[in-house]
């Protein structure tokens, strides 16, 4: 009831736990969390199995026991164990049976508030409501909440509780159950516990600008709240956790990206997920889309060309993304498998968990002979040899996209270093795609020209007729002044190299580099003229999905690599039949080489990883602020 008042605006915002926040994400309410509780220093809490000393059963003995839980659907008092119990083997679930009714059969008897007792009595015959306020999910059920749960154990109705790791007020006469067949210490909870849960959390609609400001105020009512009433006491009122849990210390605002699933995590969703559709749990855990040999990895597209390409590609699976960001989170979020990104992109993919799997290799070689790493040149490309790298403010500039390696990190943290911090005012006009439409980041930008309609001007796709390496050096051809590139966009597009009616034409004579020391090159001598040697581009993947798309990918470049077996057929490293240029990949890729580096870090280098700590030290994207953020 309370989620769909605030969803119509009845109401502004109420706090739940994992399973609402999960429920409220969804269709038609579609809420988000927007402020997290803060338990112990940490946005998250444990989930813990409380028995009573000397009970003397373990975890894997608790069929036919009796249970006290915090309610129906809730994270630590339901979810989390029947998620556990069913992991573990110790019941059978078949998918056409309601969990409830695994549930009764499993345990001899139970209070879990919320249930149906009607259909399901044994799972409300050890709750305490009188009447109609027996087995209610709310406080008129005695043993409901966490509270409720542990009154449940302590007063003997129940052997075992479900609770969270701050419930337990009399330690010395308890103890947690572990998962490997071991007691312990109520104060262990790091060591014995089901699972680290997302804190409760206050969840508000997020649809409009109204809705935008709604939230920030929310924030600053709570703020004041927390210092001017005893916002996390409930005694007084002689119940517990009352709007917010007692063990809370403070609140944390969230950052604007995140949603219930990041919030949440991919294997809490999941969990929750399978729950409510009445599936078999450990399944769906244990198998991903991945999992099997015979199905296939799902490749994330960025635009409708890179869509054209991957709809040829046999070998994968499509999933249309809007952006480079989108497919990062799609991809975190179990709905995509991999992409390739540039070095910038690589190092949000990496603050969101995930891990390279191939790097992309510029050299000429075969897939025996290519070296272990790859990278290229950052090059700026004018066609004015009057112009000089620093005195380009005023000027039109042509960037391949925000958050990317050589058209935006490296001249941005460059313009930073000396001191011109502000991009968005340095530059007169600019295409940056992905930036703010309305911005001068913009003001170049073209979209996709269908006649004389304009579409998707700015988009961090190929739906934007200026983004990447190709399309920054159009802008500088058709609009700008200097193209933040890649050292082999200018070659690629030039001297026959071009394909399309705008660079068919184009000599790589009439563009020159700018150099850091001052000076103005040929577009040859990008060894000594450039402003930064840059990892290159590399495939990423969730860490648990690595060695199956690093299979994939070294069988299907066998086929369709470079001289592979089926390269007619469809070529990874070529685009032009497909009307774009770098579709998927670099067209400038002679194969993919396996990235050994554990992490992000490794892969990019510690220098890298410094450069663009320190340019998103200011005004981090959404998606890099969500990801930074540790719910649990």
């Amino acid at each position: 009831m309370c989620l769909t008042d605030i969803a119509t605006g009845v109401a502004d915002a109420i706090t739940v736990d994992g399973g609402d926040i999960y429920k409220a994400g969804l269709s038609p309410t579609n809420l988000k969390p927007i402020i997290a509780e803060n338990i112990t220093g940490e946005s998250c809490y444990y989930a813990v199995a409380v028995v009573k000393k000397g009970s003397g059963f373990m975890f894997h003995e608790l069929a036919r026991k009796k249970s006290c839980h915090t309610g129906l659907g809730k994270s630590a008092g339901w979810n989390i164990p029947v998620g556990t119990i069913l992991e573990h083997n110790l019941t059978q679930w078949e998918a056409d049976q309601p969990i409830e009714r695994v549930m009764q059969d499993f345990f001899s008897a139970s209070c879990v508030p919320g249930a149906d007792k009607k259909a399901f009595p044994k799972l409300c015959q050890l709750c305490i409501g009188l009447q109609e306020n027996h087995c209610k999910r709310s406080h008129v059920e005695p043993y409901y909440d966490y509270s409720g749960a542990f009154r449940c154990l302590k007063e003997d109705a129940g052997q075992v509780a479900f609770v969270k790791h701050t419930t337990v007020p009399l330690k010395q006469s308890y103890e947690l159950l572990c998962l490997d067949k071991t007691r312990r210490s109520v104060d262990d909870y790091k060591l014995c516990h089901l699972a680290r849960v997302p804190a409760h959390a206050v969840v508000a609609r997020s649809k409009t600008a109204a809705d935008a400001q709604l939230i920030e105020d929310i924030w600053r009512f709570l703020s004041i709240a927390q210092k001017s009433f005893q916002l996390f006491e409930s005694s007084k009122y002689k119940k517990k956790d009352l709007l917010f849990k007692d063990s809370v210390q403070s609140l944390i605002h969230l950052p604007k990206g995140i949603d219930y699933r990041m919030y949440l995590g991919s294997e809490y969703v999941k969990a929750i997920a399978a729950l409510r559709r009445g599936r078999n749990l450990f399944k769906i855990i244990l198998t991903s889309s991945f999992a099997k040999e015979k199905s296939k990895i799902r490749w994330c597209t960025i635009g409708q060309l890179d869509q054209r390409k991957c709809d040829r590609w046999v070998g994968v699976d499509c999933i249309a993304g809007v952006s480079a960001d989108d497919c990062i989170k799609k991809i975190t979020l179990r709905e995509a498998d991999a992409v390739s990104l540039d070095g910038g992109l690589v190092y949000v993919a990496g603050k969101c968990g995930l891990v390279p799997v191939m790097g992309e290799y510029y050299v000429p070689c075969t897939p025996s002979t290519c070296g272990n790493s790859s990278s290229y040149y950052s090059v700026a490309v004018v066609k004015d040899r009057s112009l000089r790298l620093d005195l380009l403010k005023g000027k039109k500039s042509c960037h391949t996209g925000i958050g990317r390696s050589a058209g935006w990190n490296v001249p941005m943290g460059y313009l930073v270093q000396k001191k011109a911090i502000k991009p968005s005012t340095y530059f007169s006009e600019s295409c940056a795609p992905g930036a703010d439409v309305t911005s001068k980041l913009c003001s170049l930008c073209v979209g996709r020209r269908v006649g004389l309609q304009h579409t998707d001007k700015c988009a961090g796709s190929s739906n934007e007729e200026y983004s990447g390496y190709s399309g920054a050096f159009r802008c500088l051809v058709e609009a700008g002044d200097v193209a933040f590139v890649k050292h082999t966009t200018v070659t690629e597009n030039t001297d026959g190299n071009g394909k399309a009616d705008w660079n068919r034409q184009l000599k790589s004579k009439d563009y020159a580099l700018l150099c850091s020391d001052g000076s103005v090159k040929s577009i040859a001598d990008y060894k000594t003229c450039y402003l930064a040697k840059v990892p290159a581009h590399a495939v990423i993947s969730r860490p648990e999905s690595r060695k199956a798309v690093l299979r994939m990918l070294k069988a299907q470049q066998m086929k369709h690599g470079r001289g592979g077996t089926e390269e007619k057929t469809f070529s990874m490293f070529k685009s032009s039949q497909f009307s774009g240029k770098d579709l998927l990949f670099k067209d400038s890729t002679q194969c993919l080489v396996e990235v050994f580096a554990k992490d992000y870090k490794s892969f990019l280098g510690p220098q890298y990883v410094k450069a663009m700590e320190g340019l998103n030290s200011c005004q981090p994207s959404e998606l890099l602020e969500a990801c930074s953020f540790n719910s649990c």
